[in-house]
């Protein structure tokens, strides 16, 4: 029996990954919506594949994309996911459970522990860390703020209370360091984009300090240091992704002042 629920996806050339996610919801959901930026493999097809309902979309950012993709779905009760994370069975039994019975009133959500679990070939790989996550929620009673460029991707509650369901999203977020190394470059540039048409102003002084400290919080804090060597490159990459969404965007401030005082001088002269 299929549950009152969609569930959503935004994709771009996730071939290797969707499948994974796709297995573990396809059969109880009563539709999968993925909306795709333009894959270049075969991640519309397998999508297809899955029973899924796929939309091309251009490329606006995460929250813009997952909210569009939210606004497809036919159902008030949605579950958000990322190609490259899986549901637990214990969490796919929770959330029958769940749907078997009346929803409790008043409810706008429901959290679930999301958890780094990383199989990558040839790199024993130890993390522990997980936080709560807000995945299953009603659209009646939470949304994506959407704007282009904003990473800030998770729903936020409107109205009504949020609880927790057992069982882990796991994410498999890491497939190589190339490939991390190019997602996070495309972040740091939709990061950028976002703070500078905010006018959010950069220091100089946090520029210095930007990547030791967050070299620190990954390496340590978050117990990269258990990984060797391949520990070592996953906490330099992601504290290099952090300094240079702000070396971007002061770049971008910059650039901006110099043409508009340019102009300035133009008109000057002019006059």
């Amino acid at each position: 029996m299929k549950l009152p629920l969609s569930v959503y996806y935004i994709t771009q050339n996730e071939e290797k990954r969707l499948p994974e996610s796709l297995e573990q919801v396809h059969d109880w959901a009563d539709e999968v919506i993925v909306v795709d930026s333009g894959s270049t493999d075969n991640t519309v097809a397998i999508a297809r594949s899955f029973g899924a309902r796929v939309v091309h979309r251009p490329w606006e950012g995460f929250a813009s994309q997952k909210a569009y993709a939210a606004s497809l779905c036919r159902n008030e009760w949605v579950l958000d996911l990322d190609a490259d994370e899986v549901l637990s069975g214990q969490l796919v039994a929770n959330i029958k459970a769940l749907f078997s019975a009346p929803l409790p009133e008043g409810v706008a959500g429901y959290r679930m522990r999301w958890v780094l679990s990383q199989p990558i070939p040839g790199h024993p790989f130890r993390h522990d860390k997980t936080k709560k996550i807000l995945r299953l929620y009603n659209r009646s009673r939470a949304a994506i703020h959407a704007e282009k460029d904003s990473n800030d991707d998770r729903p936020r509650v409107l109205s009504g209370k949020v609880l927790d369901l057992k069982g882990d999203v796991l994410h498999r977020t890491l497939m190589s360091l190339e490939q991390m190394e190019r997602k996070y470059c495309q972040l740091s540039s939709e990061q950028a984009r976002y703070m500078a048409a905010r006018g959010r102003k950069i220091s100089s002084g946090r520029l210095f300090v930007e990547f030791p400290l967050k070299f620190l919080k990954y390496y340590l804090i978050h117990r990269q240091i258990l990984n060797g060597w391949f520990g070592l490159s996953v906490s330099i990459t992601a504290a290099n992704r952090n300094f240079m969404r702000l070396a971007k965007a002061k770049e971008i401030q910059m650039l901006a002042e110099l043409e508009a005082s340019g102009k300035s001088d133009a008109q000057s002269s002019g006059a």
